[in-house]
């Protein structure tokens, strides 16, 4: 499934759902379309994209902000999503957004997003995998506490329960395989642990 169609389909049963960085609006249009939601409120830190929405979602029941991040946003949703975007920068995000439901689909480093939510208030509460050109990894969070172990940051503590995520781990394993051939003492030690992670997956 595509990346945004996926995205989309993990609204069905919210009302009123938040798309930060919403470029041209096509997730909540979708949601929209299909009933998954009841409004939609689309952000963006840029006019040029945020004119995009507003003109694929024109007579849609969706409002409009210029904002970086939450920062303008000033009314209620129930889910917020933070896609396409790199690891660091959803990380930025968070740390001056309210505590909420999430949908996360960061392009990188996934388990350093991961330690991240450990680390500040949030549950792992899905891991969803669709290949669209590349994998995608989509991760639902709700606030709360929990202890993950350097493995589950590392693959996944639902992903690793999925087994469309099993080709996705062989990837993974393949590259890092190669990786290890050529890198410095120090970086082959972290290598070689995740390799050993991988390994007990595929």
């Amino acid at each position: 499934m595509k990346r945004l169609d996926y995205i989309a389909s993990l609204l069905k049963g919210y009302d009123i759902a938040l798309d930060i960085g919403s470029d041209h609006g096509y997730v909540l249009k979708k949601a929209l379309d299909l009933g998954y939601i009841n409004k939609g409120i689309a952000s963006e830190i840029a006019s040029g994209p945020l004119e995009n929405a507003k003109t694929n979602l024109k007579n849609y029941p969706v409002t409009f902000y210029l904002s970086d991040g939450f920062d303008k946003i000033n009314e209620k949703f129930d889910i917020a999503i933070i896609s396409g975007m790199g690891v660091y920068t959803i990380i930025d995000i968070l740390n001056r957004a309210p505590k909420c439901e999430y949908i996360l689909q960061p392009n990188d480093k996934h388990e350093v997003l991961r330690k991240y939510l450990m680390e500040n208030g949030y549950i792992i509460t899905e891991e969803h995998i669709t290949f669209d050109k590349f994998y995608y990894i989509i991760i639902k969070v709700k606030p709360g506490n929990e202890n993950l172990s350097e493995e589950d940051i590392f693959l996944g503590p639902k992903l690793r329960l999925n087994k469309n995520a099993k080709d996705y781990y062989k990837l993974k394993y393949d590259q890092l395989s190669k990786i290890l051939l050529v890198c410095d003492n120090e970086t082959k030690k972290n290598i070689t642990k995740q390799i050993n992670y991988l390994k007990k997956e595929i």
